[in-house]
Order: structure tokens, then C-alpha cells, then sequence
């Protein structure tokens, strides 16, 4: 995409950007200076060749803030740039700067710049009265915000230089995303739910006799119940809203694919083929089964609804598994 800058009264600069997230709220693009490029002067950052700038734009809002890397990838600062309030609906995005920024780096208290350019801009008539009382407001609420450590908004801080695989990834193939976001949330949620059981399960047998042979339906047991289901209920809960370690955003080399679940599907077919009849199996290729069931579903739902194709691979996989769950279990 295209981004045609202007600074008035007549600076006009051209720059070339990755669109990574095309939100109707937020677009995020991404700037990697050329190796023969010049340093850019960002906020009180000069960012070398090679270094990054992660823009976001928030359609219909008088500002947009850079999150500033080094050609390190390190972290530099955040950069709230006021302009006149974008409607980015072409390829080619026309901003124009209205002079006031907010500079907010790792090691110091958050800036106000360039005011006595907003004011020579007044004086010369180059920004509007209306505009400059606007950006001045806003630009000191965006200060305190940024003061009491509220600013920049969420969606910045959650999208750092590292999650652009991430957003390549949602961009590109986002069925295929968002079946592995629901599907790694699951995966934790049942390493921290047998996680959960066994260190309930631990206390309960030594502080009571929940656990022991014979014990009933006593108030214990029912107390070990109760305590495992608020833990399971409460742990999906943070796993589906990617509150947990190991729930954040897929990044493309880790991912799991249809194709890879249709190949697990055919592999553990010849097992059921091989031994139809072995109790010794049963139990674990039915759980093998079910658990692909699942994933196939979740991957066929989100391949329909994200990618609007038909998704053949992980239907047939499903079909698979449903066959191979009739023929173990009837």
C-alpha cells in the first residue's frame, strides 16, 4: 500500500508499507527502512537502515501511533502522530500531519513536540483554527493518558515487532489461523486441566479421604468434584480468551494444517485396519480418533467461515474418523 504524506504547506514524502491487519477499527502496516535508505527521524529516534516502524491507524481518529524498532528489532518507543482524521478506503492512503506528537521511549516521561510548529502553522494560516484547537486538546489528553501510563491503546502494545509472522499469518490464510488459535487454546487448556486434577487430586488424598476405596459419595468426594469443576471451568475460560502461557497468536513454522491432520487421520486408519479387533487398541485409537475429530471440525468450521471454501480435506478427514470411531466402539 501506498502512504502519500503531506506537511504543510507543501512537503509532500511517498512511502511504501506492508499491510498486515485490515480492521475496520484499526489497520496495522508495517515500514522497514531499505538498506540504502537515509535514517528517518521518528519522535526523538533516528531509525537506521534496516530498522522498523509498526503504524496504526485508526480510521475516523485525528492521530496514529508508530511503535519505533532499531535494525536490532529494539524496542525504541511509541509515536503518537497527530493528522488530519484518515478515511483510508483506496489502496493509497493521504495523510496530512498537523505538526503535534506525543514521543514516549523506555527511559524517560512521555514528550509533547514540535508545539512551536503548530504555532508557526496557526500564525501562517497553513492549519485552521478549528484543527489546531482540536489537535492541541487532544494531543494533552493523549499526554496524561500516556503520564499515568494508559496510552498507547491495547491493540499496540498486544501487536509488537514479533507478531508480524502472527499477522502474516491471520492475513494470508486465516482459516487456517484461526483453526490453529482454537486449536493450541484446547491443547493447553488440557495440559493445565490434568495439571489442575493432579495437584487437587494430591491434597485432597492428603488432607482427607476423598480418594480412598469405599469412601462414597461423601462430603469430601463431593468437595474434590466441586473444587475440579470451578478449576476446569475457569481454565477454559482463560485458555479460550488466550489468557494462559502457550494460548497466544499461531506463528506459521508452528502450525498445524489440514493436510497434516488429514495424513495423521489416513496413518491411524491402516491401525484400525490392522487390528479391528484388538481390545488392546480400542481405547487409545478411540481417543486418537476423537481428539482428531475435533481438530478436523474446528479446522473444516474455520476453513467455511474465514476462507469461504469448501474445505475437503478436513471433511473427509472427519468422515474418516467418524467411520473409524463406528467400527471400534459398535
Amino acid at each position: 500500500m501506498a502512504i502519500v504524506y503531506r506537511r504543510p504547506p507543501d512537503d509532500v514524502q511517498h512511502f511504501s508499507q506492508e499491510l498486515l491487519h485490515d480492521g475496520a477499527d484499526c489497520k496495522i502496516s508495517l515500514l522497514v527502512l531499505e538498506p540504502d535508505d537515509p535514517p528517518l527521524r521518528v519522535g526523538e529516534a533516528d531509525v537506521p537502515p534496516g530498522g522498523a516502524i509498526m503504524w496504526f491507524m485508526f480510521p475516523g481518529r485525528s492521530y496514529e501511533v508508530g511503535a519505533v524498532y532499531d535494525d536490532q528489532a529494539r524496542f525504541l518507543g511509541y509515536y503518537t502522530n497527530f493528522v488530519q482524521p484518515p478515511q483510508p478506503e483506496t489502496a493509497v492512503w493521504h495523510l496530512t500531519d498537523l505538526f503535534l506528537d506525543v514521543w514516549q521511549d523506555p527511559e524517560s516521561a512521555p514528550r509533547l513536540l514540535d508545539e512551536d510548529e503548530l504555532a508557526e502553522a496557526a500564525e501562517r494560516g497553513w492549519v485552521g483554527s478549528e484543527d489546531v484547537a482540536r489537535t492541541r486538546a487532544e494531543a494533552a489528553a493523549v499526554l496524561r493518558a500516556a503520564r499515568a501510563g494508559h496510552w498507547p491503546p491495547g491493540v499496540v502494545s498486544r501487536n509488537p515487532l514479533a507478531a508480524v509472522p502472527s499477522l502474516r499469518f491471520r492475513r494470508d490464510a486465516p482459516g487456517t489461523f484461526f483453526a490453529n488459535l482454537v486449536v493450541g487454546r484446547l491443547i493447553a487448556f488440557g495440559i493445565y486441566s490434568l495439571g489442575a486434577i493432579s495437584v487437587t487430586s494430591i491434597a485432597f488424598s492428603a488432607l482427607s479421604n476423598a480418594l480412598q476405596p469405599g469412601a462414597g459419595l461423601s462430603s469430601a468426594r463431593i468437595g474434590w468434584f466441586a473444587v475440579i469443576g470451578v478449576e476446569l471451568v475457569a481454565l477454559l475460560a482463560l485458555a479460550l480468551s488466550g489468557r494462559l502461557p502457550a494460548t497466544q497468536r499461531p506463528r506459521p513454522e508452528e502450525a498445524l494444517t489440514e493436510r497434516l491432520l488429514f495424513l495423521g487421520t489416513l496413518v491411524s486408519g491402516a491401525a484400525v485396519l490392522l487390528y479391528p479387533d484388538g481390545r488392546l487398541w480400542e481405547a487409545a485409537l478411540a481417543g486418537l480418533y476423537s481428539t482428531l475429530a475435533v481438530f478436523l471440525s474446528i479446522f473444516a468450521a474455520s476453513r467455511a467461515i474465514f476462507d469461504r471454501r469448501f474445505p475437503l480435506l478436513a471433511v473427509t478427514g472427519l468422515g474418516v474418523c467418524l467411520v473409524a470411531l463406528l467400527i471400534l466402539l459398535l
